[in-house]
């Protein structure tokens, strides 16, 4: 992406140089242009030979010239206080560096629709799903320890709860703002910059490194996407280039539209337990799926999890006859630590070798 002009002008002298330093030495995005005086400021937006796309300034420093001039984003920078200037953005100049680059990176982006300002694009993005139609499968829980491992691995890795009731809700749920309602809202809207609102609304977790978007207002608004909307949703984290791979947990529900969600992963994930309900659920799933053609393309992409294995295992896999002679990718012991995903996010990685068998397979 080529480099963005912005312009920035404050009469504090120390502060400017060290906001300047510090874009210059730590920023590669942006070209920086600072002044001290509206004089020497007015007279370089002024200059039609200059390209500017971001004007960042303090209220002394307002003036027509500003307001006339053809960059595409004008930002007031104020001291956190109340402005009552509506004409431009504001953004809070005394903040943390990073979310002061961020904040004015998502203005850039929202009015000029390049949403390449926001998102690194540099990833081919694996999608890969958590279905079960076994209850108690530990199905969530397997998938946000395995979005924890793969993050722990420096991966970038977005967690996408697609529960009709979202059972992380407690766990995954702390950001100050945005919530998955904007994101489905702008799903379902003609033009809407759906990739940006991702980004938009993301937050990535300081302690994991999982991204993440709150839970939606509603349970019930996820209902409310038609299997194409979903599957447009997929598309719009693949085509951000922002992650190495998507974590999607899935309920366990097992219907038309369900299939062709599912045929939109990469890989799934199926977890299930060494009990015989258990495992004639998964075994009567793979049934449906080897009987009608269409379900193909979802079995070539399934990998089988026997969860909280223990001495009995092969004994209820053996008496499946669907079962039987399918290949277990992974098998993952009895722990503690799995027993609830509050225990995950504070397993300081000693989580990362009995998910091994799952992550070498993404």
């Amino acid at each position: 992406m080529a480099k963005i002009n912005i312009v920035l002008a404050d009469s504090d002298e120390l502060y400017l140089n060290h906001l300047t330093n510090y874009l210059i030495e730590h920023i590669n995005t942006f070209e920086v242009y600072s002044f001290t005086t509206k004089e020497s400021l007015i007279k370089f937006i002024g200059d039609k030979i200059n390209k500017v796309d971001i004007i960042a300034f303090t209220e002394d420093f307002m003036d027509k010239t500003i307001s006339a001039a053809n960059a595409p984003v004008k930002i007031l920078l104020t001291d956190g206080s109340f402005s009552d200037v509506n004409e431009f953005e504001n953004i809070n100049k005394y903040q943390k560096a990073e979310k002061f680059i961020n904040d004015i990176l998502m203005i850039y982006a929202e009015k000029t629709g390049r949403v390449e300002a926001v998102s690194r694009g540099d990833k081919d993005t694996i999608i890969v799903g958590f279905y079960s139609p076994v209850g108690g499968s530990g199905k969530t829980t397997l998938s946000v320890a395995t979005a924890y491992a793969l993050a722990s691995q420096g991966k970038r890795v977005f967690y996408l709860n697609a529960e009709r009731i979202n059972s992380t809700v407690n766990v995954l749920n702390n950001t100050e703002s945005g919530s998955m309602s904007d994101i489905y809202l702008n799903v379902k809207t003609k033009g809407a910059n759906v990739g940006l609102r991702i980004m938009a609304n993301k937050y990535t977790d300081t302690r994991t490194n999982i991204s993440y978007i709150n839970p939606a207002e509603s349970s019930l608004e996820i209902n409310e996407l038609t299997n194409d909307e979903f599957k447009k949703l997929i598309k719009e984290f693949e085509g951000l280039g922002e992650f190495d791979a998507v974590i999607v947990d899935f309920d366990g529900e097992f219907s038309k539209d369900k299939v062709t969600v599912l045929s939109s992963m990469d890989k799934i994930f199926v977890p299930f337990v060494p009990e015989g309900l258990s495992a004639a659920k998964i075994g009567l799933f793979l049934k449906e799926l080897q009987m009608y053609d269409e379900l193909k393309e979802i079995y070539d992409k399934l990998y089988l999890v026997l969860n909280k294995a223990n001495n009995q295992n092969s004994g209820v896999i053996n008496s499946n006859e669907y079962l039987a002679n399918e290949e277990i990718k992974a098998t993952i012991p009895l722990s503690p630590i799995l027993a609830d995903v509050k225990n995950i996010l504070n397993s300081n990685n000693s989580i990362l070798p009995t998910l091994a068998q799952i992550t070498e397979n993404i």
